[in-house]
C-alpha cells in the first residue's frame, strides 16, 4: 500500500483552534514514549490471548485490571466483555463508571475494539498466539492505544474537572462480528453520559508509521444472510426420488451474481459474496439441505435496501422453480461508515497538532464495514485509518492474514493521537 500511496501528495493537517492547541500541548508524544516500553507489554499480553466476537472475559478482565491500576473508574456491558471508563467530571461525581449528563459536562468518547478473528496465528513474533485465535487486525493495538490514552487523560484529570469535561473510554467487543456495538448501545452505551461527539482509529498493517487516511463515507454498509434450502436427501444412484438442494443452491448462487451484473448500475459501488457453500457429506448421497452464507456491501443506503428485497426475491423464486423452500437469515446489518465533516476536520488538526511529521491523505474509502457506523449514525464522529506497518516490507502482510504484523511503535503515537482529540475537542467545546 505504501508505495500505491506515493503517487499521492499527502495534505497538511488542518491548523487547530488556538484553544485547541493550548489544551493538546507540545509533550503528549514524549510523554507516551516514556511508557512505551510497558504499552508494547500489554500490546502483546492482549495478543496473546486473542477472544472472539461478543465474548472477551479475558480480554475484559486484563483491561479492567490495567484500568483499576489507573484508578479509572469503569463499568461493563454485554455480559462483561464491553468496558466503558470515565476520566473527568463525570468520574469525579460517580464511582462506578456511570453518571448523569448534567454532572458530566462536555462528553467525547474515544473508541477501540478488541476482539480478534478465528485465524491460527504464522506471524513467527516471539508473542504469537497459540490457541488458534489471532489479533490479525490489530485490535489488540487499539485497545492497547487507548490504554495509553487512559494513563496520558488520567494525569490531567484535574484539567478535565475544571473544564466541567468528560472522556468516555470504550473498549469493545464483537467488531468483526458486526454485533459489538449494537450490543453496547443496547445495553445504555450512549447514556449515562450521553457522548456529544466520538472518536475511532484503525491500524493498518500495510502503510507507513505516520501515515493516516481519512475520508466520508468511510466503508461500505454490509448485509449478511444465510440461505438454508430444504431439499429431499437420499441415495446419489436414484436422484428422481430426491430433492436435490445443491442443485437448487448452485442456481441461486448464479442468480445472485446476475442480480448484481443486470439490476445495479455500472457506476455504484456494490459486491455480493457468497463465501460459504455447504451441502452433504458424502459424495454417493444426497443431502437434506444447502447452505449459502455471504455478504452484500454498498454505500448507497436505498440502494442496499432495494437489493436485500431482491435477494429475498431471487432465492425464493430460484427455490420454489427447484422445490426447496427457502429460509434466509439476516447475520448481519450495519449501515456505511458516514461521518460529520465538522468531527472529522477537527480531528485532522488536533492529531495533526500532536502528530506534526504526520502525511494525510484524504483516500480513505474502501468495501469494508465496520460497526462504529452505528455509533456515527447517532452522534458526531471521525475516524481515520492510521499506518502500523513493521519496517521490513517483506513483511508486510495484509490484515486478516495469519502472517499479519503490527509495529509497536505505533501504540505510543495511537495513545497522543487519541488523547490529542478529547483535550482539543473539550477545549473547542467549553
Amino acid at each position: 500500500m505504501a508505495s500505491a500511496l506515493s503517487n499521492f501528495q499527502p495534505q497538511p493537517a488542518p491548523q487547530a483552534t488556538a484553544a485547541a492547541q493550548a489544551a493538546i500541548g507540545d509533550g503528549l508524544v514524549a510523554e507516551a514514549q516514556a511508557f512505551a516500553d510497558e504499552l508494547a507489554a500489554w500490546r502483546h499480553d492482549l495478543h496473546q490471548m486473542p477472544e472472539l466476537g461478543n465474548n472477551l472475559p479475558q480480554t475484559s478482565a486484563y483491561i479492567q485490571a490495567r484500568l483499576d491500576e489507573m484508578d479509572v473508574p469503569h463499568t461493563t456491558l454485554v455480559d462483561g466483555s464491553c468496558v466503558v471508563g470515565l476520566i473527568g467530571a463525570g468520574a469525579a461525581t460517580q464511582g462506578n463508571g456511570t453518571c448523569k449528563d448534567e454532572q458530566a459536562g462536555t462528553v467525547v468518547m474515544l473508541r477501540g475494539d478488541m476482539d480478534a478473528l478465528p485465524v491460527a496465528e504464522e506471524s513467527g513474533e516471539p508473542f504469537a498466539s497459540t490457541n488458534g485465535c489471532m489479533h490479525a487486525c490489530g485490535h489488540d493495538m487499539h485497545a492497547t492505544a487507548l490504554l495509553g490514552a487512559a494513563r496520558l487523560l488520567k494525569a490531567r484529570e484535574a484539567e478535565l474537572v475544571e473544564a466541567n469535561a468528560t472522556v468516555k473510554l470504550l473498549f469493545q467487543p464483537g467488531e468483526e462480528t458486526f454485533e459489538g456495538a449494537r450490543a453496547a448501545i443496547a445495553d445504555g452505551l450512549l447514556q449515562n453520559p450521553r457522548p456529544q461527539a466520538a472518536f475511532a482509529m484503525h491500524v493498518n498493517s500495510q502503510s507507513p508509521l505516520g501515515l493516516v487516511l481519512y475520508g466520508s463515507p468511510a466503508l461500505s454498509g454490509v448485509y449478511g444472510f444465510r440461505i438454508t434450502l430444504q431439499g429431499k436427501g437420499g441415495h446419489g444412484s436414484s436422484p428422481e426420488i430426491c430433492i436435490d438442494p445443491i442443485a437448487a443452491g448452485v442456481h441461486v448462487h448464479l442468480a445472485l451474481q446476475e442480480l448484481i451484473a443486470r439490476e445495479v448500475p455500472a457506476a455504484k459501488e456494490v459486491a455480493l459474496t457468497v463465501g460459504k457453500f455447504a451441502g452433504g457429506l458424502a459424495a454417493n448421497v444426497i443431502p437434506d439441505t444447502c447452505v449459502l452464507e455471504g455478504t452484500l456491501r454498498g454505500f448507497d443506503v436505498e440502494l442496499m435496501e432495494h437489493l436485500k428485497t431482491r435477494i429475498a426475491e431471487v432465492v425464493n423464486g430460484v427455490a420454489t422453480t427447484y422445490r426447496t423452500p427457502a429460509t434466509i437469515e439476516t447475520l448481519s446489518d450495519v449501515p456505511p461508515l458516514v461521518l460529520d465533516s465538522d468531527m472529522t476536520q477537527a480531528s485532522l488538526g488536533y492529531v495533526g497538532a500532536v502528530l506534526p511529521k504526520a502525511a494525510f491523505l484524504p483516500l480513505f474509502h474502501a468495501m469494508a464495514s465496520e460497526d462504529f457506523a452505528l455509533i456515527s449514525s447517532e452522534i458526531p464522529s471521525a475516524y481515520f485509518t492510521v499506518g502500523a506497518a513493521v519496517t521490513d516490507t517483506d513483511e508486510h502482510f495484509a490484515q486478516h492474514h495469519p502472517k499479519a504484523r503490527f509495529n509497536d511503535a505505533e501504540l505510543p503515537l495511537g495513545a497522543a493521537a487519541y488523547t490529542a482529540v478529547a483535550l482539543g475537542y473539550i477545549a473547542d467545546h467549553r
